[in-house]
Parts: structure tokens; sequence; C-alpha cells
């Protein structure tokens, strides 16, 4: 039901999925805790799990970037970075928390419940993030990273096994670039700060055309979304060489 907080038994269920149980489980509901029950239950005197999901965000690029230092020995620098990226975006972080159901124990406001809350991507990342933190604040850093290499484990093997790991804007700057071409542009065509998930609307211009468009939470990830699509255009070698050349 919207806006139920998760019984002793189903905090139990979720550490065993986890792997971790808590000392103190009031980290692991703060950590399950949307901020949107907040916005509709002021009066009562609890936090949202935003802070968590902070430090989180903190650990989970340390525990990725200690794993890829140590398994990637002969790695440059710049493959390490987009193996990175790929294994902390919000599709990977997505996924994880799906294997887990996480989003089956979040606490939401009921209008957030209603828009499909438990399953927004947004959301369910954001608190798998928060989870890192509070494993941080319950357990310290070594079992938080472990938590991080274990609940990625599918994705750290993809990204690294992966021929081209690269962040798909690095990928489509080479491509436009091989012919000493100027690199892509971007541009932000509309900001919707009620929109969580789609709040940057972002597209790409190659040789001052627009190609694709992405959408995202954050600007970064608008700006990927683009590059995808333009990399998986049909035609896209000759978007990229029909600059505007109308004059």
């Amino acid at each position: 039901m919207p806006g139920h907080f998760a019984t002793d038994a189903q905090l139990g269920e979720l550490e065993e999925r986890l792997g971790v149980q808590f000392k103190d489980r009031s980290l692991l509901r703060l950590a399950l805790t949307h901020g949107s029950y907040l916005n509709e239950n002021p009066q009562e005197d609890i936090e949202s799990n935003e802070r968590l999901e902070f430090l989180g965000d903190a650990i989970l690029g340390a525990g990725i970037g200690h794993l890829l230092f140590h398994d990637a020995p002969d790695a440059a620098e710049g493959d390490l970075t987009a193996v990175r990226s790929h294994v902390v975006r919000e599709r990977a972080l997505t996924a994880a928390a799906a294997r887990i159901d996480l989003g089956s124990y979040l606490t939401l406001g009921r209008g957030e419940e209603a828009s499909g809350g438990r399953s927004r991507p947004s959301v369910v990342a954001d608190a798998f993030e928060a989870l890192i933190g509070a494993i941080m604040e319950d357990q310290g850093y070594e079992i938080a990273s472990e938590f991080v290499v274990r609940g990625l484990e599918p994705e750290i093997a993809a990204a690294m096994s992966s021929a081209s790991p690269k962040d798909p804007k690095s990928l489509l700057q080479e491509r436009v670039q091989v012919d000493g071409s100027s690199p892509p542009a971007y541009r932000v065509m509309h900001e919707d700060t009620k929109n969580e998930d789609g709040r940057f609307t972002v597209e790409v211009v190659i040789a001052g055309v627009p190609v694709a468009s992405g959408m995202g939470r954050r600007k970064l990830d608008a700006e990927r979304m683009a590059a995808d699509k333009a990399l998986e255009l049909p035609d896209f070698d000759t978007a990229i060489s029909s600059p505007s050349d109308d004059n």
C-alpha cells in the first residue's frame, strides 16, 4: 500500500537478499524512504534517503574503481574510466535493484506510488545507492565495497569483457572525428523540473545538423542517450556527411 513501511520480517528478507545483516535497521529503513513520502507527510519527523544516496554514490565509484585498479592492471586510465562509467550509470543500478526486487520494499508517497514509482529507474537506482550508503554507515567501507562488487557483478563482467566499453559520447566523437571533422556538440532543448526521469532533453549536433535527441534525469544521461541513438542510426554516415551547406 502507498506510504507503507517495510515490516521487520520484510527487512529481514531484504537483508538476506543483500547478504548483509544490519546492526542498526533504522539505517536500512532510511535507505528505503523516498522523498515523496516526506512531501506528503511533512508532520512526520523522519528523513528521506537523499543524504545516504549521496554517500552511496561516492562509495559506489570508489568500490568499482578499486576493483578495476587491481583486476585490470594493464588497462589504461581511459579504459578504466570507460568501464566504470558503464557500471555506475542508472541502467546498471536499475538492473541490480531489480535483482533484489528493491522497489517492493520502498516507502513512497501516494502520488509516486500511483505513477509507477516502484519500477521507475531513477527511484530504484537512487535507492540502490542509498543502500550502499546505509551499509557504509552500518558496516564500514570494506563491507559496503564488497556489496557493490557483489551487487553489480553481471554489469562489471559485461563491461570488462566488452570489446568496446567506452562511453557512447566517446564512441560518437571518435566516429565523427575519424576524418578530421569537428566533434559533436550537445545542447539542452528543454529542462522539466517536474519530470524526474526526463528532466533534461538534449540533442546532439554534428556538422551543424541535429542528429538525435535523448532524455535523462541528469544532463549527462541525456547526452549519452542522444549519442547512443545517433550511433544506432541506419544512415549514420550519410547524416554526419551532410553538413548544413544550404548557403
